[in-house]
């Protein structure tokens, strides 16, 4: 078995939301983690997200990028003085291609955990692996409610998507 630790320097997370009038992107960097691989298959991992490191990258206003970025920080959204970190576990992956794999983990925000499918390719290369791979989530199951028309009605043009998108890269070093 190999174990890849992350390179949070070469590895990039970035998120995308949607709104009725729009969206908002942005990055968010990780902590640590790893990846197990034997023979060429998926046994676990596990990546941490630093949630204190979210970034907004469509806004060019700063005092409209820091209140929103503020905004992202506080309860309405990921509340992150409470919660610093996420995270994902690997719990399995079935390879449906070569280098591509159904992934299944448990993802936890806010302390609250659910689980979660998605497709990434992942590759080894002697003492690198590289993944690429997108995730998307029901910021509701993690009692993000801001916005949402599940719990606010009449929200008109301020209605916030429940899902939002993560699209990640992952460099591990052996």
């Amino acid at each position: 078995m190999a174990k890849f630790q992350i390179q949070q320097a070469s590895s990039t997370v970035n998120w995308t939301g949607k709104k009725v009038l729009g969206l908002h992107t942005g990055s968010i960097n990780i902590a640590n983690g790893f990846i197990e691989i034997e023979n060429n298959n998926i046994l676990g991992g596990e990546i941490q997200i630093d949630m204190a490191s979210i970034v907004v990258t469509d806004i060019d206003d700063k005092k409209t990028h820091d209140e929103f970025l503020a905004h992202l920080k506080n309860d309405d959204f990921f509340a992150v003085d409470k919660f610093g970190t996420s995270k994902l576990v690997i719990t399995s992956a079935k390879q449906i291609e070569q280098n591509k794999f159904e992934t299944s983990g448990i993802l936890t925000i806010k302390d609250i955990s659910h689980p979660v499918n998605f497709i990434s390719t992942v590759e080894v290369f002697t003492d690198f692996l590289h993944s690429l791979g997108e995730i998307v989530i029901d910021r509701t199951l993690y009692n993000i409610r801001y916005g949402s028309g599940k719990f606010i009605d009449n929200l008109g043009d301020k209605l916030i998507y429940d899902n939002f998108v993560l699209q990640f890269k992952l460099v591990g070093q052996l």
